[in-house]
């Protein structure tokens, strides 16, 4: 019987992973967070979330520059990825709900008819 936690364990461990990645999806913040350098309508580098008109907001990768982005493309971006988020989330619930139930089947004490 002690293989039979273990076994459901492996299944509830990507289920907790899911349930992380919902969470955040749905708590996420609706502001606009630029993930580099972000440049508002008078060109000049200003901090915290970008507001509509800013021209745009250098990317960064590392140190290096790897494109820039509008306020529009930028809200577009965090709503794609909270979205993707929760998709993840969802398919690792619902594997871990699978997957632990199947285990627990499988592993349960058989009763001979006999």
């Amino acid at each position: 019987m002690r293989y039979r936690a273990v076994l459901v364990a492996f299944f509830l461990v990507p289920g907790l992973w899911g349930v992380v990645s919902v969470t955040d999806a749905v708590t996420a913040s609706d502001e606009v967070v630029c993930p580099g350098e972000n440049l508002g309508e008078d060109g000049e580098e200003h901090p915290g979330p970008m507001r509509p008109g800013d021209r745009h907001c250098v990317v960064l990768d590392g140190a290096g520059a790897v494109g820039t982005r509008t306020y529009e493309q930028q809200q577009r971006v965090q709503s794609l990825e909270r979205r993707r988020d929760a998709r993840n989330g969802a398919l690792l619930l619902a594997y871990a709900a699978a997957g632990s139930f199947a285990a627990w089947r499988a592993t349960r004490p058989r009763r001979d008819g006999g």
